[in-house]
């Protein structure tokens, strides 16, 4: 028995329905520049609604379901956090595209073809599909060569990083990023921190597996005290009798 974790999609993601910078009655925006940035007033319709629509798979060509078996989850409960998805135009042509993270062998990148429309392309841009738990993702330009990357946490793996070679493929640089570890990485933040003109890295951990799916974990007894044993002192803590579980570093 599997059990769905996403089945739905609703398609209402800011700047998904236009490549332009345009407001709702079609006029150019006129930008004023501040320190840092820019802004721009919009009109705002004075009638319709706002909402939201949902759109089914035979419209936007989005077939994605995360499901997980029913054994994997019983064997490692963390796995009950679900995964998530990355937006961002990997090859340029000003429609963001989608790349969803799976727990059950399915990755996908879905290329924007605009009207709505999408198109699985992951094995074309190199992506792999394998058996791992993937968790979250995010488009970033980590070499700053204008080119949005991909990074993706792994259960038990840390983070793989994929290069954009700028010609709708990824490679594979999770070894020269340095980015892979034994940690159970949940989602991830970019941002040029110290100001030198690089993205930084952040990654928030959980935990590979949880230490009461294991059935019992033996504790020792010292002065009357219940302790940890030393393989398992940076994982569990025992406070008034009972046993606590760290999380992993971040």
């Amino acid at each position: 028995m599997n059990r769905t974790i996403t089945t739905l999609l609703y398609l209402a993601i800011a700047g998904l329905t236009a490549p332009r910078t345009v407001t709702p009655a079609g006029k150019d925006l006129a930008w004023q520049q501040i320190p840092g940035g820019r802004w721009a007033a919009l009109e705002v319709p004075v009638e319709g609604h706002t909402g939201f629509t949902l759109l089914s798979p035979g419209q936007t060509g989005i077939a994605f379901t995360n499901s997980l078996d029913e054994q994997a989850a019983a064997a490692n409960r963390v796995l009950y956090n679900g995964s998530g998805v990355a937006a961002g135009d990997f090859d340029g042509d000003g429609w963001p595209d989608l790349y969803f993270c799976s727990l059950n062998g399915r990755n996908t990148l879905y290329k924007n073809l605009g009207g709505w429309r999408f198109a699985d392309v992951t094995e074309q841009a190199g992506l792999k599909r394998d058996q791992r738990y993937y968790r979250g993702a995010v488009f970033a330009d980590v070499n700053g060569d204008g080119w949005l990357d991909l990074l993706v946490c792994v259960v038990g793996g840390g983070v793989e990083c994929f290069l954009n070679d700028g010609h709708g493929k990824f490679i594979d640089a999770t070894a020269a990023a340095r980015t892979a570890s034994r940690f159970g990485s949940m989602t991830l933040a970019l941002a040029d921190v110290d100001g030198n003109g690089t993205l930084d890295l952040y990654v928030a951990n959980n935990r590979a597996e949880d230490i009461r799916d294991r059935g019992q974990v033996d504790l020792r007894l010292v002065n009357g005290q219940m302790t940890v044993p030393p393989e398992l002192k940076d994982r569990l803590l025992v406070v008034g009798g009972q046993v606590l579980e760290y999380g992993e570093l971040d």
